[in-house]
Formats: C-alpha cells, structure tokens, sequence
C-alpha cells in the first residue's frame, strides 16, 4: 500500500513530465517521444521488479542467462540518398555495436537479422499538409512535417513494416516531426504481439547522421532501454518513486548538455544526478552506462511483458532485401543466408528446399547468441514464384525474411555493331549510332554508366530503358572533338543490364579526327579513269550548301550529285553512277556561296 501511495503522490502532485516537455533544436536539447507509465502501468511495474528481485535474492541466484534480441531495422526513405533516408549500412552496424556495447552489462545481446528498405515519402517524413496545418490552403505548396508520433501515418508504417513483435525488435528509422530524436513502446503499454511495438528513430542520430551532439548512436541506446522497460531518470522529478530505481538518485529536470560537474537538484534524495545515464537527456558523447537497479528492472519487466524474447527458443533466417530480385530460370544466384540464433542452445541449418528452384547450402552449427553467414545456391527451374524454406535442425525456421522471389526467362544482351566510329573534323561534332539487341526470352533492362563515358562522348541516348524479347534499341552516341587535335581517339563506355550471363556490355567507340579542309575542292575521285559507280570526295571548309554536278566538254551538264544539299564542314563523299555515260572526258564542279572547285575525270569505255 506504501508503494501505491507514493505512486498516486507522485502523479497527483507532480506535474506530467513528458517527452516533449524538454529540449526543441538539436542544438537546444534531445527530446523523446516516449510516453509515460501511466499510474496503473507503473504500479504494475514496480510490484513485477520487486518480486523479480525478491526472487533473486531467494534463490541466491548466479549470473543470469544472457537474452538475444533479434533486430529488424526498417529504413524508411523517401529517395535513394543520404539526404532523404538511405541510412547506409555502415550507419546500421555501427548503431548495433553501440547498441551491443551499452547493453551487454545487462544481459542483452542485440543481433541484427535484416534490414529492409523502403521507398515511402508519407512514411517518411509525413504526408503533404498545408504550411499552417488547416485543412484546406488553396494557392499555397503543401509541406511535409516529419513522421509524427501516434498518426495514423505511423499506425500505416507499422501495420506493413512489423515483423513478428513479439520475437523481433523492430527499428524504423525516417525524417521525425516535433523536433523528436526517437521515442518507443514501453513494455506494458501492448501486449508483445502488437504491431506497434518497437523503436522509431531520426535517421540522422544514427553513428555518421549529421544530427550532432546527438548522432553517436545513444538515441537507439536510450530508446532502447525505454523498449526494455526504463523509464527517464528524471521521472516523477523529485517525488517518489521517480524512476522506479533506487540506485539512480532522483532530478527534478533533465540534463541540458553536458554538465562539468552532475547538480544535485533533489537534496532529499542523496546523491547527484545521473547526468552520465543513458535515460537523461545529456548529448551523446556525456552518456556512458546504466546501473544495477537498472538491469534488475529491465530483466523483471521482459521476462514479465516480453517473454517470448525472453524464453529464446527460436532462430530467424534472412537474406538481403534484393537478394532473389531478379532470379532467371537456369541461372545460379548466390546470395548471404544471415542465421540469427535467439535460442539459449547451439542449432544446426541443416539444408534448404524448394518447389521451384534447385537450392543448396552447407549444413552449419550456429552458436548460442550468435549469427552466422551462409551461402544459399538458388537455381530456379521454372518462370514463376519461387520460394525457399531453410531447415533448422530439420524443421522450417521460425521467422524467414526475404527468402522468395521470382523467376523470369533470362534475356541475351547483344551488340550489333562492333563499334562506334565516327569521323569529324576539328573542333566538329557528330552523331553516330550503335544497336543493343535482347536475343532472350526475358525483358532486358539497360542503364548507360554516365561515369564511364569518355570525354569527348557528350552523351548516349536514351540512357536506360527495358528492351523485350526480340527487340532492340538504338544509341545515338554524339561526339565533339572542340578539344581535340587531328588523329585517332579510342574509348569504349559501358552499359549495365540483367543479362545474368553478361551483366556490362561495353561499347567501343573510335574517333578519327581529320584536319579542317583549308579550301573548297574536289578530292582525287576513284577510279580514274573509271566506269559504273565512281566515288566523288569533297572537300569543305565550311558548313552551308554544296551544289555538285557533272559537265561535258562543251559544258553539258550531264549529271547533278548535289543541288543545294547543306553539308557540314568536312569531307563527304559523293557517288556517281556513269554506266549509262559515253566514254571521254568530264569535269565534276562543286559550288558553295563562297568558292567554285573542279576536277577531270575520264569515263573508260
């Protein structure tokens, strides 16, 4: 009854000492969306550690067995880079070893099973609202104001994000609304299966976000522990029960910064305050541990409220999210089968079945606590659905995660041409043309490498696309040669596709560059003396219209090569079919607005 009293004091008392009741900017303060314990919850609380510990002490018990935590980390993104969410991977691992190092004092071991990311702008960082949040703003541009806590946008994330609550801790990481770092479902607040239970962090706090002094991964570390059931060590300020732990002296506020020395806010209860725990509000880099009391409590509350995780009994099994995108029948994928062991016993993979494909992997003992990376062989036989079931100590694993795909006809990247060679003069351009063919039976996709273009390639298009069975596209491949001396440039670019079998296509392309011809004339014509089809060369100094024909000796014309034909600087060739000529002598003009040039040519008989 005394602990029922000091609860209901502390409530009535005190004034609500919520999350959002401290801090703004990063630069000002962290701020945590957790809620309080409510009154019966905290009751609750208190009266489940108490008969943990009397428990403890009854039984005179050793070190206690340590939990693994399963971890599935959502990250949630509104494009593909940093800036809008793609939290990289680096970031992950480096928050589970802050994770790992804060929590292995209390018996928890964190492992991360799978990662899984997700393109959702609304998830993101909220849905489009107008600038004052009124309902209706005609002529002005809808914002977006960060994932709120408690919307019905998060309840949307949960419900088709959430693997298996109650065995997994979910992480979802996204651009957060109310100047919120993070905030977490306390252990009584839902039962363990609820969808809504997990962890909900700014991106940016992650290890290497630009959310300083907040973004060394104790965010994760302090929702976290709000996840394992302890509350803000500021709780309750200077009224019992705070906190609900005796060894972390109460504070009538949370921490701001960094303090050189702790205060000591609440004199009636001894000691300093906690500035260092990991459930205040320091920066990052002022937090370094929990206490005993908080250990006791945490272990009390998850075997209590979360003992699925805690009885340990199960595995999860996960391959990469795009690991068996992309499957063609016939064809090997090889992909990383991460083994995560949450039981307290060592298990065997003993092998891996399918319908649909032939699958193999080697039989592998995974340790207690531990993780283990596998090699899965995956050919499928068939188009369709294709589905993989890995066998722990012969039975279907408990949780599978990216384990299906589907399995296409595989397509045939092919070059039509050997190469690209194009001809220009100095300081000119051109376009030339080269054909990607997809002689399979599946859909081709491609995507031009713009990295690998070189310099004088000003660029290929289209760039990416998909080509069906049977079909083509053709590259207009433009050059310039404005930087460019006279002679021969060699090059190639490259172009990604699906084709399992040859993945980069690449494009040779040769260009010959030719000096600026100095006058307008007619080139050395071949053959000569000649009959049937004659090749008549120009040479242009400068862009404009040609006029080329053929006359007699008397002046005749008797054949017109060119009338008016624009033509660009250079040395376009002309021909001229003479079958039908009499024999003698002929003279080939080329006009142009500015110069006339002529040149003989005999017709043999």
């Amino acid at each position: 009854m005394r602990l029922a009293v000091a609860l209901v004091a502390a409530l009535v008392a005190a004034p609500a000492v919520g999350a959002q009741s401290f801090g703004g900017s990063f630069s000002g303060g962290r701020t945590c969306g957790t809620a309080e314990p409510t009154f019966a919850q905290a009751l609750e609380a208190q009266r489940v550690v108490e008969r943990f510990r009397s428990s403890e002490l009854r039984l005179a018990a050793g070190p206690l067995e340590p939990i693994t935590v399963p971890v599935v980390f959502h990250v949630v993104r509104a494009g593909q880079t940093v800036a809008l969410g793609d939290v990289p991977d680096a970031w992950i691992e480096a928050q589970m070893d802050t994770l790992n190092a804060a929590f292995e004092p209390l018996g928890l071991r964190l492992a991360l099973a799978h990662v899984n990311r997700v393109d959702n702008a609304d998830w993101y960082e909220g849905p489009l609202e107008c600038p004052d949040r009124s309902s209706d703003c005609p002529g002005e541009t809808l914002v977006r104001f960060g994932l709120e806590l408690g919307d019905e946008t998060e309840r949307e994330m949960k419900d088709a994000l959430a693997v298996d609550p109650a065995r997994v801790l979910n992480i979802y990481t996204a651009s957060l609304g109310s100047d919120y770092l993070g905030w977490a479902t306390l252990p009584a607040s839902r039962q363990e299966n609820d969808v809504y239970q997990g962890v909900v962090l700014l991106d940016q706090s992650l290890p290497g976000g630009d959310a300083a002094p907040y973004n060394l991964g104790h965010t994760g570390t302090h929702e976290v522990g709000h996840w394992a059931g302890l509350q803000h060590t500021f709780a309750g300020g200077c009224s019992e029960p705070g906190d609900g732990v005796a060894d972390t002296p109460q504070q009538r506020e949370a921490t701001s910064g960094c303090p050189a020395v702790a205060p000591d806010s609440c004199p009636a209860d001894p000691g300093r305050d906690p500035i260092h725990n990991f459930m205040d509000y320091s920066y990052d880099a002022c937090m370094t541990g929990f206490t005993d009391g908080q250990t006791s409590r945490v272990r009390a509350l998850l075997t209590q409220f979360r003992p699925t995780v805690v009885s340990g009994d199960y595995s999860v099994v996960s391959l990469p999210e795009d690991a068996l995108r992309g499957l063609f029948v016939g064809v090997e994928t090889v992909a990383p089968l991460r083994v995560t062991n949450a039981s307290r016993e060592p298990l065997t993979v003993t092998g891996a079945t399918s319908a649909a494909a032939a699958v193999a992997l080697a039989p592998t003992v995974v340790q207690p606590s531990e993780a283990a990376l596998i090699e899965l062989s995956v050919i499928p036989q068939r188009a369709g659905a294709v589905g993989v079931e890995v066998l722990i100590d012969g039975s279907p694993a408990a949780i599978a995660l990216g384990t299906s795909g589907v399995a296409q006809v595989p397509p045939t990247a092919a070059l039509r041409e050997a190469s690209v060679r194009v001809q220009v003069i100095e300081g000119g351009g051109a376009i030339e043309t080269v054909t990607l063919a997809n002689d399979g039976g599946g859909p081709l996709s491609y995507d031009v490498d713009e990295g690998s273009l070189p310099e004088w390639v000003e660029r290929v298009a289209p760039n990416s696309g998909v080509i069906a069975a049977g079909d083509q596209v053709v590259f207009a491949v433009s050059v310039s040669a404005e930087e460019l001396t006279e002679g021969l440039q060699s090059g190639s670019f490259t172009v990604a596709t699906n084709d399992p079998i040859r993945g980069d296509v690449e494009v040779p392309v040769e260009l010959d560059v030719l000096l600026r011809p100095r006058a307008l004339a007619v080139g050395p014509v071949f053959p000569n003396p000649g009959r049937g089809l004659i090749r008549v060369p120009i040479e242009s100094p400068f862009d404009g219209p040609i006029t080329v024909d053929v006359v007699d000796v008397r002046g005749r014309r008797v054949a017109v090569l060119a009338e008016g034909r624009e033509t660009d600087a250079g040395y376009p060739t002309l021909r001229w079919d003479a079958s039908d000529v009499a024999p003698g002598v002929y003279l080939v003009r080329v006009r142009s607005d500015y110069a006339v040039a002529a040149t003989r040519v005999v017709v043999a008989r």
